[in-house]
């Protein structure tokens, strides 16, 4: 932190001399180290520290941006330079004004695993896969990430703010004879209290997830949903909110008389206050607060997700929702950890008593396409046929194809299994859903 600081200081000072009007500085420092687990080559590690400082300037309508690698004096004079020679007219100013920046105190999280932590884990969970597969699966490759990261933000009218944290993760590459490979990503809130038996567990079950093949009938199905295949439906639906990718027609398209996109059952929250979800900060990417902003309530629409220039641009208040992807990226409109409410969810096995004769769709086979301007999406899945809430029988090719609108307001219940994934729309946390009559055929 101390040599973010001194950037910080060293750009400040930079920019005093250089620009006139209005500017903000993001600097950055990571170190994230990946330790693989290969049933094919000798264990690997790597090591990636990335630094780095990013500068938004603006006067008189118009708006630079441009970063450059490094902490040391020059880097800021390479990103103020380039941000100042990069700077186009723009309608609004996008940087905020300071009387809406501040902080919160996210919760403390656990601190980085002690050494050996990554291939201690990744050992025992290639013992136990095997083990408890009886043979079935091979664990082709067994990742773990551990990241560290700090950043500092500040801006002309001398607000400021700053943020340490550690992330863990663990993807497992699985292959099973004649049923493909499979990949698990699992987020690791607390290194110290993984238990890497049960996670062993948990992966393999889904790994062996199955039964005999069989037929079935193409028709109206109660579809149950796994909480990775929700995840990934949830993370296609992302963009209709938003703000900045023009989907507000669209969005209004898919609405019901009533104003409601989905059942009640479903209520969608983006939570930036730190108390769940694998992101953490005490501001949003540009210095608003961080807070929990009610996405989908009970079905209805509710709030935009939207960095300061979006929400202007769209006549919304600002919300706290711009997201940095990285210090080369200036601040966009973003999610961050997206995440089902389950508080009047039903447990795993409510939820089967509750389809006692469904499809259930385990693994997505291409990502979810959704068709917002015709109000269509199509998945891709393999899965099961349950009968008596028991496999019956299993389909490696299953699309469910039909209306967006009609299929998210035929939710009828949520489970409480909720976890979290990796998608390209930002962290989303899913439950296990149930939804009433879809069509469903065999095949593709």
């Amino acid at each position: 932190m101390h040599r973010l600081h001194r950037a910080a200081g060293a750009g400040r000072d930079l920019l005093a001399r250089l620009a006139d009007g209005r500017w903000e500085l993001f600097a950055k420092a990571s170190d994230v180290h990946t330790f693989v687990r290969s049933a094919s080559f000798p264990e690997q590690e790597a090591r990636i520290e990335e630094t780095g400082v990013a500068v938004r300037v603006t006067s008189g309508g118009r708006t630079g941006f441009a970063a450059a690698s490094g902490l040391e004096a020059a880097a800021a004079r390479h990103a103020i330079e380039g941000a100042l020679a990069s700077a186009l007219p723009q309608p609004h100013d996008p940087i905020p004004p300071a009387r809406l920046l501040g902080s919160i105190q996210p919760p403390e999280r656990p601190g980085p695993p002690a050494p050996g932590w990554a291939s201690f884990i990744s050992e025992r969970l290639d013992g136990r896969i095997r083990a408890e597969s009886r043979g079935l699966l091979t664990p082709v490759r067994i990742s773990v990430h551990e990241g560290r990261y700090a950043w500092i933000l500040t801006n002309g009218e001398g607000a400021v703010a700053t943020h340490q944290s550690t992330a863990c993760s663990v993807t497992a590459e699985l292959a099973r004879e004649g049923w493909g490979a499979s990949r698990q990503w699992v987020w690791v809130s607390d290194p110290a209290a993984l238990d890497p038996e049960e996670l062993a567990i948990r992966i393999t079950d889904r790994g062996l997830l199955g039964g005999h093949p069989g037929s079935l009938r193409s028709g109206l199905w109660d579809v149950l949903l796994a909480s990775e295949v929700a995840a990934q439906l949830l993370a296609a639906l992302a963009p209709l909110f938003v703000a900045g990718h023009g989907r507000g027609d669209a969005l209004a398209r898919l609405l019901d008389r009533e104003g409601r996109l989905a059942s009640p059952m479903l209520t969608l929250v983006d939570d930036r206050s730190g108390e769940h979800g694998p992101l953490t900060a005490p501001c949003d990417g540009e210095g608003l607060p961080a807070r929990r902003i009610t996405i989908l309530e009970e079905g209805v629409p509710r709030h935009r997700i939207a960095s300061y220039g979006d929400a202007l641009s769209a006549g919304d208040p600002p919300n706290g929702g711009a997201r940095r992807v990285s210090y080369r990226d200036p601040p966009v409109s973003g999610l961050a950890n997206l995440m089902v409410i389950t508080s009047d969810g039903e447990p795993p096995g409510r939820l089967l008593e509750q389809a006692p004769s469904a499809v259930y769709l385990t693994r997505l086979l291409s990502p979810v396409a959704i068709d917002a301007e015709r109000n269509l999406v199509r998945m891709l899945a393999s899965g099961l046929r349950l009968a008596g809430s028991r496999p019956e029988s299993w389909h490696p090719l299953l699309e469910l194809r039909c209306g967006l609108g009609p299929m998210l307001r035929s939710v009828d219940a949520v489970g409480t299994d909720l976890e979290w994934y990796e998608t390209a729309a930002g962290y989303v946390g899913a439950p296990s859903l149930l939804i009433r009559r879809q069509p469903v055929f065999e095949g593709g």
